[in-house]
């Protein structure tokens, strides 16, 4: 009966074979890849601490008066959430009014003043510029003379000369020698004209030049008298603003309006006198405590933290984001004292409440696998075991 399902039963053998041959070859790829991940992957180790809590700073500020002051309105009521630069009272400034309009006044005065300097040096600047260059355009046309006056000059000389050595030989007659002589002297006497035409005109420049620098001295030196003044009246300006601000007492913070003192509107105050307290909400800090195995030597300022509150799901609700901020170098009672800061944003409907306790870990280092299963083995045999958490890293 077997031999009609021969070939039948050889498939069904053959296809068993198949089968065994590539759940093997799964097992073994699958083997493989836990291998690699057993001593590869990098897990992020986490220590766990024994006990945390919310901490908030308080910050509480006074408000005093400045300098003495009668009051005109007061901006504020008891129990009011303010926000920095909120008024509280305001002082009257009608005398630092008056002395404010009237420095402001001597300030434009003196402004008006340093214009008036500069533009007089600038017509000064344009002046000499102008008388320069007409005194070098006529020093060049006489420098031009005396050159070409100095060149026939020196014809002449030579046409005297000549007319000399003519008469010694008593080829020429005394009259044309005595002509050609006094030709001669008037051309020496008018080059000396241009040479003195020349050293006036040089001495004129000279003495323009003098001028201007001691016009430019003058000036300069009313201009630092008028910057003197100007700063004077500008500092005073400037404490006078000062003192109308300070006669504005303002929240120095945002907070709530803890205490302020009865006054009325007409009241005079004196200065250093308290009028107000605000005390605002502090900055949530986290204080952690570890046992000492876990933090001495693992955790370090500037670590990555995650905090999850206690009575919260972090699922719901989300969890905090810390970095470490100082770790205690001495152990108290056992612990290590670790000190954290918020990081981030605080996820919503997650309520920060003074000493609300919560849960600190803190990322200590990576390891794989195969080392966590060493370390585990060796916590087992010693007795130790440490608290902390794992979850895998990059």
């Amino acid at each position: 009966m077997s031999t009609p399902f021969s070939h039948t039963t050889r498939a069904i053998a053959s296809d068993s074979i198949r089968a065994l041959v590539v759940v093997t070859l799964l097992g073994f790829l699958l083997l493989i890849a836990w291998l690699i991940w057993f001593f590869t992957k990098d897990i992020t180790i986490y220590s766990v601490s024994d006990d945390a809590r919310l901490e908030q700073e308080q910050n509480t500020i006074h408000v005093s008066t400045q300098r003495i002051g009668r009051v005109i309105t007061v901006d504020a009521e008891l129990g009011d959430t303010l926000v920095a630069g909120d008024i509280l009272v305001q002082l009257d400034t009608s005398v630092l009014d008056l002395s404010l309009k009237g420095d402001t006044k001597i300030s434009e005065s003196l402004r008006d003043q340093l214009d008036s300097v500069q533009r007089e040096r600038r017509l000064l600047d344009k002046k000499i510029g102008e008388d320069e260059k007409a005194l070098s355009d006529q020093l060049k046309i006489l420098e031009q003379r005396y050159q070409l006056q100095a060149s026939n000059q020196k014809i002449q000389a030579e046409v005297a000369d000549r007319y000399e050595r003519l008469l010694e030989k008593q080829q020429s007659s005394e009259l044309d020698y005595l002509a050609a002589k006094r030709t001669y002297q008037q051309m020496a006497m008018a080059t000396l004209k241009i040479q003195a035409d020349i050293r006036a005109l040089e001495d004129r420049r000279a003495q323009l030049i003098s001028e201007y620098e001691l016009e430019v001295s003058t000036l300069k030196q009313r201009n630092q008298d008028i910057d003197g003044k100007l700063a004077e009246v500008d500092t005073r300006i400037q404490q006078s603003h000062l003192a109308v601000s300070e006669q504005k007492l303002r929240a120095p913070i945002a907070g709530k309006l803890a205490a302020l003192a009865e006054i009325r509107e007409g009241e005079v105050l004196a200065a250093g006198q308290q009028i107000a307290t605000i005390q605002a909400e502090g900055l949530i800090s986290i204080q952690a405590f570890f046992p000492p195995a876990l933090a001495l030597g693992h955790i370090q300022p500037g670590q990555q933290a995650r905090v999850k509150l206690d009575g919260f799901s972090w699922a719901r609700y989300g969890q905090l984001e810390a970095r470490v901020e100082r770790v205690a170098s001495a152990v108290q009672q056992g612990k290590v004292l670790v000190q954290l800061s918020l990081q981030g944003e605080v996820p919503p409907h997650l309520p920060l409440l003074h000493d609300l306790p919560a849960r600190v870990e803190i990322a200590t280092g990576k390891k794989t696998p195969y080392q966590l299963l060493l370390q585990r083995a060796g916590e087992i045999l010693s007795g130790k075991a440490p608290k902390d958490v794992m979850e895998e890293g990059a």
